[in-house]
């Protein structure tokens, strides 16, 4: 594991792990403030349903959780979920964030009203 891990991406060996590493540091550290930010607003959530929620794929965030959760950032708690492979999966909180806060739920868009009719009918053939 790289010595710089968990601040940096890791690997435990040579080669091709060691190569995507390296490629993800900058891409990795947007991904920790954002599942930072995230997670401060008090949301209790599995690595798979925080990458839900940043429409982020699961094999991008699940490290950066594993990150996060050994700097203490993020705490494991003892409730456990199902997550998308069917396993389950350790609810998170961040350190700070003592009071858990429900998702938002999703709000149903208002109807888009069509545009009003041209007052003449050869408008409507010009425009229609």
């Amino acid at each position: 594991m790289s010595q710089n891990y968990p601040n940096k991406p890791g690997s435990k060996g040579g080669g091709a792990s060691k190569d995507a590493a390296e490629q993800i540091v900058t891409r990795a550290a947007m991904l920790r403030s954002a599942i930072l930010a995230l997670m401060l607003k008090g949301y209790r959530l599995t690595a798979d349903e925080i990458a839900a929620q940043l429409r982020e794929s699961v094999l991008a965030v699940r490290p950066r959780v594993s990150e996060l959760v050994k700097k203490s950032d993020l705490i494991k708690l003892k409730d456990r979920r199902k997550n998308i492979s069917g396993m389950t999966a350790q609810v998170l909180r961040h350190k700070d964030s003592l009071t858990a806060v429900d998702l938002p739920q999703p709000t149903t868009a208002k109807p888009r009203r069509s545009a009003t009719p041209a007052l003449h009918t050869d408008q409507n053939a010009l425009f229609g």
